[in-house]
């Protein structure tokens, strides 16, 4: 392993926690951590890196490869992973990730009116629940992950199947989600028929949090 940097940040502090479970497990080799966990070698080996927040699903693999309960150090992740995205949203969108962070209900807000922002939202809630592009497409098989990253760097449209595609992948719940469609119609109406085939008590009238 390479020497963690220098910095006394939250990104190494993980990333020694991570060696350190590693350690205690007698130092199994990437390769075989690889096999008992089904992350790959590059993955768990940027995870101790300590340059950049591995996805949950990594620190989770690594761990249970160690033999340690994922749980020990979720809320530590929890928490790099929050700083991370508030520190590069701007305001109204680091608030709103502070919103779902505290209540745990991930629904857009009000203010959103243009496509582009619906798209950074969900790109925030994708990572907000630790998911790769990769992770998205694994447990969403519908699209790519390249398609994925297309869409939510808003190169391509947000279509109320690739809606559904995230909020499945995100697990988000059937309430929660409802909100999600009332914002993609109130930017795309035309996308209506297709969303009310997906959720067909949709109706327009209710209400979306500030």
């Amino acid at each position: 392993m390479n020497t963690l940097p220098v910095d006394e940040d939250q990104l190494v502090t993980l990333a020694a926690a991570l060696r350190a479970v590693r350690a205690r497990a007698g130092t199994p080799s990437l390769a075989e951590m690889s096999l008992r966990c089904g992350v790959c070698v590059a993955s768990l080996s940027d995870a101790h890196g300590g340059r950049k927040l591995p996805t949950w699903r990594t620190v989770e693999g690594y761990l249970r490869a160690c033999g340690v309960d994922p749980g020990t150090l979720r809320p530590s992740w929890e928490r790099l992973r929050l700083a991370q995205r508030t520190e590069q949203a701007d305001a109204r969108h680091a608030a709103v990730l502070k919103r779902w962070a505290s209540t745990r209900e991930i629904t857009p807000p009000r203010w959103v009116r243009d496509e582009a922002e619906l798209a950074q939202l969900l790109d925030h809630m994708r990572r907000l629940c630790g998911l790769s592009l990769r992770d998205l497409a694994s447990r969403r098989p519908g699209f790519s992950h390249h398609t994925y990253g297309a869409v939510l760097r808003g190169e391509r449209p947000v279509t109320a199947d690739m809606l559904a595609a995230v909020l499945h992948a995100c697990g988000i719940p059937p309430t929660s989600a409802r909100r999600w469609y009332l914002a993609l119609l109130r930017i795309r109406p035309e996308e209506t028929p297709r969303a009310r085939g997906l959720v067909p008590d949709l109706s327009a009238d209710a209400s979306t949090p500030a």
